[in-house]
């Protein structure tokens, strides 16, 4: 069960209220290094320079055109903004898992210094005081507003659900309701569905904020997270027939330790949706999920575009982490696989109208300290990711950081203790808690089919990689 703030029945809930709830009630206070009694305020903000606007999505992984993750997939928005943006190809999230992975984004941490490792907490109730990186914009001067799901906040407007319920997946352990593991058809007007008036209200405060004031807007959309409610049109797009499901190969888990294997089988999940004939369904309800998503950021573009804002805004776009579709026979996320992992990640420049692609791995840890660096402002603390700054001048720079994902035990076998993966350019090192090893050459392996832990060949690898990785200790 999640500590979250239960939130009101229906409605956009209004501003004072929501930045209650995401844990803003000491928005404007400054906050010094760590948090600690003691120690000294930042110095005075430096003058501020243009606006930013961050797009959030959940649970969406690089199904997304510009990054091709799957053939089928439709995002003519996304893929209008990327081909005018900074891609980079290769993004990691810090947790695969809603709350650790968004406190990562809104803090420049990682899991083990935000302390939040699960979905019990969020970054505000473990760090009471400490900034997120918007309320440090706040802290300088910016008006800034969230709208939909940025920090672990359940939605605040109901979906329309299907009838009966559950309406697709009847036999899978799951709860039931907008958040079970389920699909179909959402009933109602898109104006009735909470991403189209997360959307929405963005829309209306392009439209309505000053030119004069630079602010911080982020919206997020809480589709692709389960369920997937679309109306029935983004279903459409994609015949059920023709759909394309994942590669997963009969052998695929025979290379895997017990916790590996625990991991990829969780729930018996893979099993339940094959034996009910459902994988291609899945894979529909997932793939109208992201174009209906996609839909509803081409409508807030669209409005910024048509505002006095379009010259002068940053505009960033991720996802908390990726998902899995029967992958390694593995559903959900909360796994340390590259499809559980890798993440849409993109920022444009205000005035930036050609494309550029970084290949080099970076981790949604970066986004923080790059913002701040972007927009001439100091962290209020010392931050674990490093600024994009030089990739957004040079993205062909030599950039040679791995990124640490991780993950608290939650499998079959209920270990103790903290997981951890490291990705480089060329490889995938994950070390679980109990000691098991999984290493992976992305390089010649992109599909991580062949786990190379047990060779020998390899051991200086795993000796490198193993030894940039935090204990396994928690807490």
């Amino acid at each position: 069960m999640s500590s979250d703030p239960a939130p009101p029945p229906a409605g956009l809930i209004n501003r004072r209220r929501w930045l209650h709830l995401a844990g803003w009630s000491g928005l404007a206070t400054a906050c010094g290094g760590g948090g600690g009694s003691g120690t000294p305020s930042p110095p005075p903000p430096p003058p501020i320079s243009g606006n930013v606007l961050m797009i959030a999505v959940d649970d969406l992984n690089d199904w997304v055109g510009f990054l091709g993750g799957h053939p089928q997939v439709r995002t003519p928005a996304l893929d209008a903004l990327a081909a005018r943006s900074t891609v980079f190809r290769r993004a990691y999230c810090t947790a695969p898992v809603c709350s650790p992975a968004r406190a990562g984004v809104l803090s420049g941490l990682l899991p083990r210094r935000t302390g939040v490792v699960d979905n019990t907490a969020t970054f505000s109730s473990v760090n009471p005081g400490k900034q997120t990186v918007d309320q440090q914009f706040a802290s300088a001067g910016y008006t800034v507003e969230r709208f939909g799901k940025i920090d672990h906040i359940w939605s605040v407007v109901p979906t329309p659900l299907p009838s009966p319920m559950p309406y697709t997946n009847k036999q899978c352990p799951a709860p039931v309701g907008e958040n079970g593991f389920d699909w179909g058809p959402a009933r109602g007007e898109d104006n009735n569905q909470p991403d189209y008036q997360y959307a929405q209200a963005g829309i209306d405060f392009l439209n309505q904020h000053s030119a004069d004031q630079p602010f911080f807007l982020s919206v997020g959309f809480t589709r692709t997270h389960t369920g997937w409610y679309v109306p029935q049109r983004y279903f459409d797009l994609y015949p059920l027939s023709s759909i394309q499901l994942p590669y997963a190969p009969p052998d695929d888990l025979d290379d895997l330790g017990p916790e590996g294997r625990a991991t990829a089988l969780r729930f018996d999940m893979h099993n339940c949706i094959v034996r009910q004939g459902l994988w291609a369904s899945a894979v529909r309800g997932y793939l109208a999920s992201i174009s209906w998503v996609d839909a509803q950021i081409g409508r807030l573009l669209a409005a910024l575009a048509a505002s006095p804002h379009a010259d002068t805004t940053t505009v960033v776009f991720w996802s908390d982490h990726g998902f899995m579709l029967g992958e390694k026979f593995h559903w959900h996320k909360m796994a340390l696989w590259e499809h559980a992992t890798r993440v849409p990640f993109l920022i444009r420049r205000p005035g930036q109208t050609t494309g550029a692609v970084v290949n080099a791995p970076v981790s949604l840890a970066d986004l923080a300290p790059t913002l701040l660096g972007l927009h001439g402002l100091t962290p209020a603390y010392s931050m674990d990711g490093q600024s994009l700054q030089p990739l957004l001048s040079n993205p062909a720079q030599a950039w040679d950081r791995p990124v640490l994902i991780t993950r608290r035990q939650a499998d079959a076998l209920q270990s103790t203790g903290l997981d951890y993966a490291i990705r480089t350019a060329q490889w995938r090192y994950i070390r679980y808690a109990n000691g098991e090893q999984e290493l992976y050459d992305v390089v010649a392996d992109p599909g991580e089919l062949r786990n190379l832990a047990a060779s020998p060949a390899h051991a200086a690898v795993i000796a490198q990689l193993d030894a940039q990785m935090p204990p396994t200790a928690w807490p």
